[in-house]
């Protein structure tokens, strides 16, 4: 087992400990909420404290948006820590159930592998080196399943998307922050 230590180590090492922090409460999501809502609710993005959620209906967000402060101190308490100030429900196009796309399909070419183990290779220890290469190797994967699923970067900072504008940007869009 890694310890929390020496990976929040390598994370800042590489720059990657404040975005990871940020978006910790979406990667806890499923847990924290159990598997019969994450089935309906499934975390897109989180800015600023704010966890964007997208919900297949009106129906869902209505019922969801009910229970959003007892989510938030879920997270939050799982979490240790006031990191999430409010989750919002949107009604998206729902993401594809998770197996619709097989990770183990997609290949890596050579020149992709050769650059994650250079990232990589530095390490000192090997058991963390291993569990980050493949970090790395399966959100490369991901990354290529959104080009083969249709998803397009966001115009405005880039991200992978289903939608014209990410959801954090489409928001600044709705407010007429854009």
């Amino acid at each position: 087992m890694i310890e929390p230590a020496l990976l929040e180590k390598v994370l800042r090492k590489y720059g990657l400990l404040e975005g990871y922090r940020e978006q910790e409460p979406a990667l806890l999501w499923d847990r924290v909420v159990g598997e019969r809502i994450s089935r309906l609710a499934r975390p897109i993005w989180v800015h600023e404290g704010v966890l964007f959620v997208a919900v297949p209906n009106h129906v869902v967000q209505h019922e969801f948006s009910v229970m959003r402060e007892e989510f938030r101190k879920r997270l939050n308490s799982a979490l240790g820590a006031e990191r999430v100030k409010e989750i919002r429900f949107r009604v998206e196009s729902f993401p594809k159930p998770r197996s619709a796309l097989s990770l183990d399909a997609i290949e890596l070419s050579p020149e992709e592998e050769h650059e994650i183990e250079q990232l990589a290779a530095d390490l000192p220890d090997p058991t963390l080196r291993l569990t980050v290469i493949h970090l790395m190797q399966k959100a490369k994967k991901i990354e290529k399943a959104r080009h083969q699923l249709g998803w397009r970067p966001c115009p405005r900072c880039g991200l992978l998307c289903e939608e014209h504008f990410c959801p954090v940007c489409a928001q600044s869009f709705e407010e007429g922050s854009l």
